[in-house]
């Protein structure tokens, strides 16, 4: 409601319908009195005629009758002149407020039409008649909303379509070693480790698909607390460590132990473990992936995960955090693989606690993958 000390803007609907109703009035009252003035003298005088025809006929008539007479002349005028004037002035107040109203329901039933055929799955609906006020305001959300399902649309298209392409390989794999080790081409010790590594495959698959739904519709609770950085980076190092010896890979940890982060640390290490698998997955033996942290500007403290590997096109790199991207599709399959969404989920952890995440990358000289989370409050 409106209070008395505030007034609705000019452009809105409220200065729009307050005129018409005024114009229906004002047009109503006009047709009104010029039909009474145009009509009025007309039956009065019928009246004044009939009266002098009965004079003519009739002398003896007094004065007083013809004054009484003539009074109820000018009521019966008077009132047939109102009468037809009510009927004009309804007739012209009619055109008026359809007129009027047929303005203001035009889009409107457009706007009705739209969503029905938006609710019918036609998300590329779009309204292209404009209206001024709360109506074109109107018709402008509504366009953003159906841009915004269309895109959604297209996702959960794109999605069903990646999910059953990455399901697919795996589900192949074990369907072959199947098929081998019933023509006798496989002994069943020989396909216990692949066929592990398949599944494997599949419930990280699921299970990180499972996550980031849950990240991205706000199901997912976080706890952020005071945690020093470096701990964050030891765990994920110490945990990764025999996978970059197996490799042939140098693991370097650079940080401050003073520098202390306010996040939810679980969160914050599976976003190092997704970056530091991604920088193992595509370096060669030989290399060298590093992980750093240090405050940066005003209360932010940033993570680095750099690599030695072979670098991103630059083209890509605003690809990379979008589900199922491989930017090298034979080494990662040759790595064995990720669910295809670990940086995907990795940028949704982030910004779910206020920060940043990006890359930058040179090809033949590696990339580094940075984050930035808040700095603990008492951290200066």
């Amino acid at each position: 409601m409106t209070s008395p000390m505030t007034r609705p803007p000019r452009s809105s609907l409220y200065w729009r319908l307050l005129p018409s109703y005024l114009v229906v009035v004002v047009v109503a009252l006009g047709t009104m009195f010029l039909a009474g003035e145009a009509l009025a003298p007309y039956f009065l005088q019928r009246h004044v005629d009939a009266m002098m025809e009965s004079l003519h006929a009739h002398g003896d008539q007094t004065l007083d009758a013809m004054a009484d007479d003539l009074a109820a002349g000018f009521r019966r005028a008077l009132t047939q002149s109102l009468l037809w004037a009510l009927v004009a002035s309804g007739a012209a107040a009619t055109m008026v407020g359809l007129y009027v109203t047929r303005r203001v329901v035009r889009p409107l039933r457009a706007l009705t039409r739209a969503s029905g055929r938006i609710a019918g799955g036609r998300y590329s609906q779009r309204l292209t008649q404009r209206a001024p006020g709360e109506i074109g305001e109107l018709a402008a959300a509504f366009n953003t909303m159906a841009a915004t399902l269309e895109k959604s649309e297209e996702r959960r298209v794109q999605l069903m379509a990646d999910v059953a392409h990455e399901f697919r390989t795996p589900l192949s794999n074990l369907r072959g070693y199947l098929e081998g080790l019933e023509d006798g081409v496989f002994a069943p010790e020989e396909l216990a480790a692949p066929a592990r590594r398949q599944l494997q495959r599949l419930e990280r698959l699921a299970d990180d698909l499972s996550l980031l739904s849950r990240v991205e519709t706000g199901q997912v609770d976080l706890h952020p607390a005071e945690v020093a950085a470096v701990t964050l980076l030891d765990a994920v190092a110490e945990a990764f460590r025999p996978r970059f010896e197996a490799k042939d890979v140098t693991l370097e940890v650079a940080a401050a132990p003073d520098v202390r982060v306010w996040a939810d640390a679980e969160r914050s290490g599976q976003v190092l473990t997704n970056l530091v698998a991604n920088a193992l997955r595509f370096t060669p033996a030989g290399g060298r992936v590093k992980l750093a942290v240090y405050a940066v500007g005003e209360g932010w403290v940033r993570f680095e995960v750099s690599d030695t590997g072979g670098g991103i096109p630059q083209g890509q790199l605003s690809l990379v955090f979008n589900r199922f991207y491989r930017g090298d599709q034979a080494r990662a399959q040759q790595e064995g693989g990720g669910s295809g969404i670990g940086l995907t989920l990795a940028k949704q952890l982030v910004e779910r606690q206020g920060g940043d995440i990006g890359v930058s990358s040179r090809l033949g000289q590696g990339s580094t993958f940075w984050f930035t989370l808040p700095r603990a409050p008492d951290a200066g």
